[in-house]
């Protein structure tokens, strides 16, 4: 066991170095959390942090008068040294849950087991009678209580409430009224995103795409063996009189309907009409339209719209050795593919994710494919990582897991499809 000096000194560290780390923690939270629960436990952190001052200037004052502590002020002492405990456990478990490594780490062990070490000692020193806890059943009960209340605030800001109230955004694209006029056909296309539900958004990317095609359609029915390779295909719509392998889709326009970072608060929407040509003469029977929206949500991230928008980079620049080109992983695109790369690094919601957490960076490819036998083209793949994962093929579980941890989503249309005849009349 450790000499009473020693353990003396262990406890004012503990009390001294807990109150300055509530004091930046809740300073944070009251100040930059994201949500409601996130203020109010900045503001309880800071509360704490005042328990702790005060516990700190009893026990200096027994050491300095050399008198026994007993009743309510060795009361302070002994919860301002539980808070501590637990609050720093909840930190190391949070760290250990992300498998994540901070600096701070060493704060939340050191700070734990100090912690730890002065109950233990408080303890010891109430069995010897050397200090007197008032009603210590009653502290029992306050600091189940507490951390009680602690837990379920906690658990209502990280779990409950994002369930709750869930991000919903709603993207459309409409075909207009076809015009043709000096041997042009001109098609007006609108696409526009809608924040439907109760939390802001941040617009990681979006997309949309107009696709043509000749006739399918076939004179001999086709057969089930002929269904069974449409499946294989991947295709959803099964045709006795049509086979879409027979007609390639011309990719007619591919662009983002949104600026890229934007916020989109509750009941918003961005929308941008476009005008599609081509020539009259073009043999097509049918045209397409499809539009996506990637998002993240904003009360559980921040991000620096301007320098994700700003982050650009392309697979066809360095040449002039300005810009430094990139490639996209594998998994998102195959060897050749042109694409475009979004990445900026993001804030979580309060300080305890924050400083639990390493690095995380938000990275979105925009991928120029042309479609061939099927109307798939241009599209987006979104990813939340550290910075040395962003290239690694997410596990199966992961898009389910970044879903409930930033409320990373896409917001897809559905496929609109007219015929010619139909978008002239």
């Amino acid at each position: 066991m450790m000499p009473t000096r020693a353990l003396t000194a262990v406890l004012t560290a503990t009390l001294l170095f807990t109150a300055a780390e509530f004091a930046w923690l809740g300073s944070e939270d009251v100040n930059g959390a994201l949500t409601y629960a996130g203020r109010l436990n900045g503001a309880l952190l800071l509360l704490a942090a005042i328990i702790e001052l005060a516990a700190l200037s009893v026990y200096c004052n027994r050491l300095a008068t050399r008198t026994k502590l007993k009743g309510y002020w060795c009361t302070t002492v002994v919860v301002a040294t539980t808070i501590s405990l637990i609050v720093n456990f909840m930190l190391l478990a949070l760290q250990a849950e992300s498998w994540s490594y901070t600096r701070c780490l060493w704060i939340w062990i050191s700070l734990s087991a100090s912690s730890l070490i002065s109950v233990i000692f408080l303890y010891l020193q109430h069995q010897r009678q050397q200090i007197e806890i008032a009603t210590p059943r009653a502290l029992a009960v306050g600091a189940v209580i507490t951390t009680m209340i602690a837990a379920a605030n906690f658990g209502y800001a990280q779990i409950y409430q994002p369930y709750s109230t869930p991000a919903s955004v709603s993207t459309t694209v409409e075909i207009g009224k076809a015009d043709i006029a000096n041997g042009r056909v001109t098609l007006p296309v609108r696409v526009k995103s809608r924040n439907t539900g109760r939390v802001s958004v941040y617009a990681l990317g979006s997309l949309f795409q107009v696709s043509a095609r000749g006739a399918i359609s076939t004179d001999i029915p086709r057969t089930k063996q002929d269904w069974i390779e449409d499946i294989n295909s991947s295709q959803s719509i099964l045709l006795r009189y049509g086979d879409e392998k027979r007609e390639k889709y011309d990719l007619l326009a591919q662009g983002r309907f949104m600026r890229v970072g934007r916020k989109l608060d509750p009941g918003t929407e961005a929308a941008t009409d476009s005008l599609v040509e081509f020539p009259s003469s073009a043999s097509y029977e049918a045209i397409s339209a499809t539009a996506d929206m990637v998002y993240v949500r904003a009360d559980r991230v921040v991000l620096a719209s301007n320098e994700y928008a700003q982050s650009r980079r392309s697979s066809w620049h360095g040449s002039d050795g300005h810009t430094k080109s990139v490639t996209a992983p594998k998994w998102v695109a195959e060897q050749g593919t042109e694409i475009l790369k979004y990445q900026s690094r993001i804030i979580h919601s309060n300080s305890f994710l924050e400083h639990t957490r390493n690095a995380r960076y938000a990275t979105l490819w925009w991928v120029l494919e042309e479609p061939e036998k099927t109307w798939n083209g241009p599209f987006l793949i979104a990813k939340v990582s550290p910075a040395d994962e962003v290239d690694s093929r997410p596990r199966p579980t992961e898009p389910q897991q970044l879903s409930d941890a930033y409320g990373l989503d896409h917001s897809p249309s559905g496929r609109t499809q007219k015929t010619i005849r139909q978008l002239l009349n």
